[in-house]
C-alpha cells in the first residue's frame, strides 16, 4: 500500500498542488491531509487559500472515500488576518482512502482545546484534533492517525500542551489492535519529548531515513521540522522518501508498507 501525508497549506500553491495529487492518485491508496478547507458557499478563494479544497480533491480521487474532520468553523486558519469570516467555512484534517479498502471506522478526537474553542486574536489557542481511520488488507488490521499538531508562536519546541497531546495519541493508540501508523503536520521539531514518548512504541521514520527536512522553499523560516511518519513494528516498510516537490510550505511524506 502507498501512502501520502501534505500539509496543503489550504492550497496556497494551488496549481502545483493540484497536479501533484492527480499524479499521484492512480497509485496511491490513502491520502491524509492537513490544513484543509471546506465552504458551502460560492466563494472559491480568499487570502489566498482555496476555500473549498476539500471538493476539488474529492473531484481528482473519485476512486477514494473522503473523511473529513473539521477543527473550526469560519476562521481562516492560517491567514493570521484575526477575524472570522461573514461566509460558512470550516477547516481541519482529511483522509482519502481507496474504496477497495475495508474501512471499519473512522473518527476524531481533540487533543488541545474543543472545536471552535478559539480566543480571538490568540492564534496560539486554536483547537487541535487527531483524526483516524481503522482498516482491514488481508485481514491485517491498521489504524492511521492524521496529526495537525498544536500551533506555538516561533516555537516547535516541548510545551505541557503538547506532551500531553503525544501522551493522549498514545493512549488512543493502545487500545487499538493491529498496526499503526501515525503521521502529518506535530509543529514539533527533530529531538523533543514530545516525539520520544511516541517513539517508545514506534519507529520514527524522519529519524530512521536520516530525513534533512520536511518544509518546502516556502517555509521561510530556519526551523526545517516539522512533520513525520512514526508506524508500529509490524508494518514493513517497502520506502519512505520526503521528495523535494514544492507544493506547500511543507513536504510530501510519502510511505510504501505492508
Amino acid at each position: 500500500m502507498k501512502l501520502i501525508s501534505l500539509n496543503t497549506w489550504g492550497g496556497k500553491v494551488y496549481k502545483p498542488l493540484i497536479k501533484f495529487i492527480q499524479d499521484y492518485s492512480k497509485d496511491t491508496d490513502i491520502f491524509c491531509f492537513q490544513e484543509v478547507f471546506y465552504t458551502n458557499s460560492n466563494i472559491k478563494e480568499d487570502f489566498g487559500f482555496r476555500t473549498n479544497l476539500l471538493n476539488e480533491i474529492k473531484k481528482i480521487l473519485k476512486d477514494h472515500i473522503c473523511f473529513f474532520a473539521p477543527t473550526i468553523d469560519n476562521y481562516l486558519v492560517g491567514s493570521f488576518k484575526k477575524e472570522f469570516t461573514n461566509y460558512h467555512l470550516s477547516s481541519g484534517l482529511a483522509i482519502f482512502i481507496n474504496k477497495n479498502l475495508q474501512v471499519k471506522s473512522a473518527g476524531d478526537f481533540f487533543v488541545f482545546r474543543q472545536k471552535n474553542d478559539y480566543e480571538l486574536g490568540n492564534y496560539n489557542t486554536m483547537p487541535r484534533n487527531i483524526q483516524f481511520i481503522n482498516f482491514t488488507k488481508s485481514n491485517k488490521k491498521f489504524t492511521i492517525c492524521n496529526v495537525h499538531g498544536i500551533w506555538v508562536d516561533k516555537d516547535k519546541g516541548d510545551t505541557p500542551s503538547r506532551i500531553k497531546q503525544s501522551e493522549m495519541i498514545q493512549k488512543f493508540l493502545d487500545n487499538e489492535a493491529g498496526e499503526k501508523i501515525v503521521l502529518g503536520d506535530f509543529n514539533l521539531t527533530l529531538n523533543t519529548e514530545s516525539i520520544r514518548i511516541l517513539e517508545e512504541n514506534l519507529r520514527n521514520l524522519i529519524k530512521e531515513y536520516k530525513i534533512l527536512s520536511t518544509r518546502s522553499k516556502f517555509f521561510p523560516g530556519d526551523e526545517r521540522y516539522a512533520d513525520f511518519t512514526l508506524v508500529s513494528s509490524g508494518i514493513k516498510v517497502i520506502y519512505f522518501q520526503v521528495p523535494n516537490i514544492e507544493v506547500s510550505d511543507h513536504l510530501p511524506m510519502i510511505l510504501e508498507f505492508l
